[in-house]
């Protein structure tokens, strides 16, 4: 009989590697998420810089009209 201080040596692998896998998962699954959301934001950030652009470009445009009408 055993003693209850005594754990299965294989059972006690068997879940270590169990734990392991279930963390490493969970770790690409962050990673991914990570990834995903560093990618969309770049994208945004693009999409405003050249929506800025434009912005600038038809305020430019409008300042240089005015200008030239009141000269």
């Amino acid at each position: 009989m055993q003693n209850n201080s005594e754990v299965d040596v294989n059972l006690l692998v068997n879940l270590y590697h169990q734990k392991i896998a279930q963390l490493s998962n969970q770790n690409i699954l962050l990673e991914a998420k990570l990834q995903t959301l560093t990618k969309d934001f770049a994208e945004e950030k693009n999409a405003l810089l050249e929506e800025n652009l434009e912005i600038q470009e038809k305020y430019n445009a409008l300042v240089k009209s005015n200008n030239n009408e009141s000269e």
